[in-house]
């Protein structure tokens, strides 16, 4: 009997994970986010930064955002996001923190695409996420806020 409601749990978690991953059909590109004057033309396909340092800055931020998750450390994983996204995200995220950390799952990332530039003022990149039961591709967005990038979206992509 406890087997079984373990693992129930142990299916809800990865449920609640594939949620925390975007895996929701409704999930869509950071609505709701300000746009900063007229709109930028987004590209008709990526292309890749010409600067390391920013594609640099991009990466470690992406990993600090995943590093921070997999500690359970909401708050922390929180001040990686723009404002906005934050809001929308900040209950979901805590909940999905709170349910890998009942199980004590921790997720592996690694890069699957380097950063590259969507518009003057958003870039990108895939990172490949390793679960309990298999892995999934993740789409990171990144903007610059006053200075400092932030990530706009970070949820599963097919």
């Amino acid at each position: 009997m406890l087997r079984r409601c373990v693992t129930l749990w142990v299916f809800a978690v990865l449920a609640v994970i594939g949620v925390a991953c975007g895996s929701s059909p409704t999930a869509t590109l950071s609505p709701g986010l300000p746009s900063p004057g007229p709109p930028n033309p987004v590209l008709s396909s990526p292309r890749p930064l010409g600067d390391p340092q920013e594609a640099d800055a991009l990466r470690e931020l992406a990993f600090a955002y995943w590093e921070a998750f997999n500690a359970y450390d909401a708050d922390k994983t929180l001040g990686y996001l723009e404002e906005e996204y934050r809001q929308q995200r900040d209950e979901e995220i805590r909940g999905e923190i709170g349910s890998i950390k009942l199980f004590g799952i921790k997720l592996g990332v690694s890069e699957e695409t380097p950063p590259s530039i969507v518009s003057n003022d958003e870039r990108e990149m895939y990172l490949t996420m390793k679960e309990p039961l298999g892995k999934r591709r993740i789409r990171m967005a990144f903007r610059e806020v006053k200075g400092e990038w932030k990530i706009i979206f970070a949820e599963e992509s097919k």
